[in-house]
């Protein structure tokens, strides 16, 4: 057996490893890492692995090093309680002078948070204690707890249709992705198939006909949210799914994986466009849709960013700056600038044609793994692993 490639899973902690038998045929597995944390000896622990797995050969040993350091970096979460919000800062990054709402109520590591638009008077959150709630904006009040994963929780999405979006959707290391009805706190829809974690998710149009999941057994399925069913398996992914998203008009499909490769498909026929592979082999985190659909911006572990043309599958520009890997990015609505986090503390606003780096946002202490615009493109707001949300305003002339 030969290694081909070896990569990481966060949540869950897991090493990846990906291998090829003499007959040619490629095969993974998964070794699970429950017990580390930012406080392993990393030398010793990659020392246990190679004793254990005939795979991990000396000749593995320095990249086997980096990439547990990079866990433990992202498990790292030395600020405060990890099951709430602790602190909120203001327009250009100052902190407010009292928090505004803390939100209690889960028993776990809240790792997702998606607000309703356009209106944003309700917060989903989805928790490793398994469960999804929903608050009030206003109220700050729990309104809903909605029980059914087996596994934690990774990822909550509302549907985009409708000023109340009656439906969302839940991601779970448990296999699963669950399509809730708000109102009545029940499953709508239980999408079963994926042989492995699902870790992202998507609904079609404001219609909620069909759903995206990515998974980390590699696929993408398409399924009808009227059945339940699943009508589209795509398989053409060597690597854990990172993200999903459709564009405006339905019609493309964009996926982005642990292989290092950024692909848009064909919705209706599962037939790939382009498949994007800039990034080196290096893990792509996320990709996202500017509001036409003309454009894709793409973000990796190796601190790059990648904006391509939809219509050709040309590179626009590269996004270059960031000191370490790029956990999330995404277009103003206007699309004429994008924001990007990163594991380097900071988060960058770009010119999203020419690649220029306009405006690096200080501040945080720890990781951003998270941002996004306002509607309007005149505020920005970023997530932390130091247990903060910035906003961050344009200054006015």
């Amino acid at each position: 057996m030969q290694l081909r490639r070896l990569y990481l899973r966060y949540f869950p902690p897991a090493l990846r490893l990906e291998y090829a038998h003499s007959n040619g045929q490629v095969r993974r597995k998964t070794i699970d890492l429950p017990h580390i944390s930012a406080e392993s000896n990393i030398a010793l622990v990659a020392q246990q692995l190679m004793d254990k797995e005939r795979l991990l050969t000396k000749a593995m040993a320095s990249k086997l090093k980096e990439l547990l350091h990079r866990l433990t970096i992202r498990l790292l979460r030395p600020f405060g309680d990890p099951t709430e919000l602790s602190s909120l800062s203001s327009p250009y990054g100052r902190n407010c002078d009292k928090t505004f709402a803390t939100l209690t109520g889960h028993e776990g590591v809240v790792f997702s948070l998606a607000f309703n638009k356009p209106h944003a008077s309700r917060l989903l959150s989805g928790s490793f204690d398994k469960t999804c709630r929903l608050w009030d904006v206003h109220t700050k009040s729990a309104i809903g707890v909605y029980r059914g994963h087996t596994g934690e929780v990774v990822s909550t999405v509302f549907a985009p249709g409708g000023g109340g979006n009656e439906l969302f959707g839940s991601c779970s290391m448990d296999n699963t992705a669950i399509v809730w009805d708000l109102e009545t706190e029940t499953p709508r829809l239980t999408l079963s198939g994926h042989s492995a974690e699902v870790s992202c998710l998507a609904f079609d149009s404001p219609e909620a006909k069909l759903v995206a999941t990515g998974s980390c057994d590699s696929t993408v399925r398409l399924w009808d949210v009227r059945y339940g069913a699943c009508f589209r398996c795509i398989e053409h992914h060597d690597a854990e799914i990172s993200s999903v998203a459709f564009d405006y008009s339905t019609n493309m499909l964009l996926s982005s994986s642990a292989d290092g490769t950024c692909k848009l498909w064909d919705a209706r026929t599962g037939k790939c466009l382009y498949d994007w592979d800039d990034h080196q082999q290096s893990e792509v985190n996320h990709a996202s849709f500017n509001a036409t659909g003309a454009l894709v911006v793409s973000s990796s572990a190796n601190g790059t960013a990648f904006i391509y043309d939809t219509l050709t599958g040309t590179k626009r520009c590269v996004l270059s700056g960031h000191h370490k890997a790029i956990t999330k990015a995404c277009f103003s609505m206007q699309g004429l600038q994008v924001l990007t986090a990163s594991a380097d503390g900071t988060a960058r606003v770009w010119n999203a044609f020419s690649g220029e780096c306009l405006q690096v946002l200080q501040g945080h202490e720890a990781e951003v793994f998270d941002c996004c615009f306002s509607y309007d493109g005149s505020v920005a707001l970023t997530a932390s692993m130091d247990n903060s949300l910035r906003v961050w305003q344009r200054e006015k002339d």
